[in-house]
């Protein structure tokens, strides 16, 4: 008997090189330090724990109550823009999935 073979239409991506994944590591290990860092000094700052090289890393941030207000009004619109986006390209998958199941059979 032979097993009837199934047409698969797997759609294979390009593994990335090495050397980009590296990138892209080192990319987001910075982007979490910088983070860190920031989260670190307000949290000293709100303790009360003050040093001078706290007051001066504060001062290398140099950021005001209006540029914090700023940045959380940019993050609530990115994650606004980005719960979007990312409903609607499922969505869009999911119709695909469901006429190529159609076409399919």
């Amino acid at each position: 008997m032979k097993k009837d073979k199934q047409e698969t239409n797997l759609i294979i991506r390009k593994r990335s090189s090495i050397f980009k994944r590296l990138e892209r590591f080192i990319f987001l290990v910075m982007l979490w330090a910088m983070t860190t860092y920031i989260i670190y000094v307000n949290v000293c700052f709100l303790l009360n724990a003050y040093s001078d090289t706290l007051v001066s890393d504060y001062l290398f941030l140099n950021l005001s109550y209006y540029a914090y207000a700023r940045f959380a009004m940019l993050v609530l619109v990115m994650v606004g823009f980005m719960t979007v986006f990312g409903w609607l390209r499922i969505k869009k998958l999911e119709r695909e999935a469901k006429r190529h199941e159609q076409d399919k059979s």
